[in-house]
């Protein structure tokens, strides 16, 4: 039978930080591609809308990275899915730092875009931990980009995400150098040294050994 290897990447980004991932060949590799939310949409009914695009016979794993790895857990509240991946994610609520709680107390979330977003490169590099140069240029696209209503649902979702399921067949990967997702507050299953949240393109040869072990 068909085995299915869905991903999805991070807030704002694309099918390319999967780029230097090896998957085993007997997996049939699909892009689940980010939709448009509704306003004020609900994470699950968005996960719902987002598991239509997953119609295939056989058993389904999900790798998620950063924001995807959020969504792929909500996706797997919906669909049966086999295995769950997590790269430079969180698997429920209590690994958010405590400065997330911050932000939505003093609602900075709720800023005006021209000051929430338009000038957020030095910070949106600086958590990314970016170190080629193709990386760099990726990053920048990924910033030219002003539709900002996906931005600020997702930030909206994942400051105010409950979750404290946390199924058997989930594989957590993480760096310890990560910005967004302390590794303080984290406990994967496996942690990669020296490195930070872009760690999917720049740590992908440590990555992929897992992958190996783990599909």
């Amino acid at each position: 039978m068909q085995k299915h290897l869905y991903l999805i990447s991070g807030l704002g980004a694309d099918e390319r930080i999967f780029a230097n991932l090896i998957f085993p060949a007997d997996y049939k590799i699909h892009y689940l591609p980010w939709i448009s939310p509704l306003p004020s949409e609900p994470i699950n009914q968005y996960a719902a809308r987002m598991a239509e695009n997953i119609q295939v016979d056989g058993p389904v794993v999900l790798l998620g990275v950063s924001f995807g790895g959020i969504m792929s857990q909500e996706i797997a509240k919906q669909i049966p899915v086999s295995q769950n991946i997590l790269i430079s994610s969180i698997k429920h609520s209590n690994e958010k730092p405590p400065y997330y709680k911050w932000i939505k107390s003093l609602g900075i979330q709720n800023l005006p875009d021209q000051i929430l977003y338009r000038h957020r490169s030095l910070i949106v590099k600086r958590f990314l931990n970016t170190e080629t140069e193709w990386e760099k240029k990726l990053v920048n696209e990924y910033l030219q980009k002003q539709d900002y209503t996906f931005t600020r649902w997702a930030v909206n979702t994942i400051l105010n995400w409950e979750n404290q399921e946390v199924p058997d067949n989930l594989i957590h990967i993480h760096g310890n150098k990560d910005w967004p997702f302390p590794i303080k507050y984290i406990t994967p299953t496996h942690l990669i040294e020296n490195a930070g949240h872009f760690m999917v393109l720049n740590r992908a040869a440590v990555i992929n050994q897992i992958l190996a072990e783990v599909l």
